[in-house]
């Protein structure tokens, strides 16, 4: 399945674009984009999901650990979500884990200040 990543960084956050299918071959990538983040001194992340066609139930593992490796750093996640993957993290029991937002300004707005 195919997936695209890109990373916008700023002063201390980044906002990680992931578009396409999200699924157990390639979530690493999402893990290890999170990774990279935190080792360049960017603890506070957005992961923007809006473009995410699928995701695979295997992925949510995947962003409990990217989450708790946040959180061990002293930093915070968030997740830009559209209804699909709003409807994942709820049926999951996820979405009390996560600070959950429809649009990326409101997501970063939330980031900002609970990194201040």
């Amino acid at each position: 399945m195919e997936l695209f990543i890109e990373i916008r960084a700023k002063d201390n956050y980044s906002i990680i674009y992931v578009t396409g299918q999200l699924d157990s071959n390639n979530c690493v990538e999402v893990h290890d984009a999170v990774i990279e983040q935190i080792k360049n001194d960017k603890i506070n992340i957005l992961l923007n999901f809006k473009q995410l066609s699928f995701l695979d139930s295997t992925c949510l593992g995947m962003l409990i650990r990217s989450l708790d490796k946040v959180k061990e750093n002293g930093g915070s996640m968030v997740i830009v979500g559209n209804k699909f993957v709003q409807r994942v993290l709820s049926v999951t029991g996820l979405v009390y884990m996560f600070d959950l937002f429809t649009n990326e300004k409101e997501a970063l707005d939330h980031l900002i200040d609970i990194a201040a």
